[in-house]
């Protein structure tokens, strides 16, 4: 799945999930009771049929038209669809508390989809303790309107001792200050949207004819760079493994990217071991990681757990072999 499509996805959910009051949340596939399958990829078709052997309900996400037994989310998405499947997983909820307790529901990381918290108390939890309100709606940030769907029409934006900056979402390009840290106000802070105003047709023509387009994938990677202000992308963890599956473009204002980029590329490696030998703070690591996963430069190792029956198969094998 492309950066932009999961990102925008992450938007919708974030809309759909409040008409639910905030009854969702995403997690991983290991700890999830439903997983939702991007099942129009070669790897997503090993998932989907990988997880259809186990207990949970798998959801595929597809383009396609033809019809599949249960639940199905249609791309492109759309926020009512999502919705709509949420109400649904929710009210079948119900019926499997009957019988087990609730879990928590996930996305392959073949698409990273809105899932479904616990909605049943633990039994060693006391029966009158109140459920947790909902946490307060996010603020918007520049991010927000990068994802593809979230602006209609060019927008300028002004931060004070900033270049304006222009966003025109129909070429996925931006005009502003060419020094990417001239840029750092606008990835900074919350950004309501009373901040963006719209640029008639006239207006963006002049901003046109001047030049200076830059790809919003670039401005977005600045955004992933500085917004986690030094902490791990949410659903990622500090012990798991991460690498660049190719070289990334390096910034000359950034230039220990170049140390941690070098060290990434020779193979999977932890936060900690990446910032060791790189020689690089773990901060601005985990600041690099959480740009190129933005990128899709970046990738997480996951080690699939060994399935019981090959480990058994195994241990007879050893078994037999060492009594000839």
């Amino acid at each position: 799945m492309e950066p932009d499509e999961r990102d925008g996805l992450h938007v919708l959910f974030d809309a759909a999930n409040a008409s639910t009051g905030h009854a969702f949340q995403l997690r991983d596939e290991r700890s999830a009771d439903v997983l939702v399958v991007d099942i129009d990829s070669i790897y997503g078709q090993m998932t989907w049929l990988r997880a259809r052997q186990g207990e949970q309900t798998v959801i595929p996400l597809t383009a396609g038209s033809r019809s599949e037994p249960g639940l199905r989310l249609a791309r492109p998405v759309s926020a009512d669809a999502l919705c709509e499947l949420m109400r649904t997983v929710q009210a079948a909820a119900p019926l499997a508390e009957s019988s087990a307790p609730a879990k928590a529901v996930a996305a392959a990381p073949t698409a990273a989809i809105p899932q479904q918290a616990a909605t049943v108390a633990s039994a060693a939890a006391p029966a009158t303790a109140a459920p947790a309100p909902p946490p307060p709606p996010r603020a918007p940030r520049l991010g927000d309107y990068l994802v593809p769907g979230a602006l209609q029409q060019p927008v300028c934006i002004t931060r004070s001792g900033a270049e304006p900056l222009v966003l025109d979402p129909e070429t996925r390009v931006y005009f502003g200050p060419s020094s990417l840290k001239a840029l750092l106000p606008f990835c900074q802070g919350d950004m309501p949207a009373h901040e963006l105003r719209a640029v008639d047709a006239a207006a963006f023509a002049e901003v046109v004819k001047k030049g200076g387009a830059q790809p919003m994938a670039r401005l977005r990677w600045l955004f992933a760079l500085v917004g986690g202000e030094g902490t791990l992308a949410e659903g990622y963890s500090l012990d798991e493994r991460f690498s660049l599956s190719k070289w990334p473009q390096i910034e000359r204002e950034f230039p220990k990217h170049f140390r941690i980029a070098t060290t990434m590329m020779k193979g999977p490696a932890t936060i900690a071991e990446i910032a060791e030998l790189s020689t690089a703070p773990v901060s601005e690591v985990i600041d690099f990681v959480n740009a190129n996963l933005a990128s899709g430069f970046a990738h997480v190792e996951r080690v699939p757990e060994p399935e019981p029956e090959q480990v058994a198969k195994t241990g007879l094998f050893d078994r037999l072999r060492g009594k000839r």
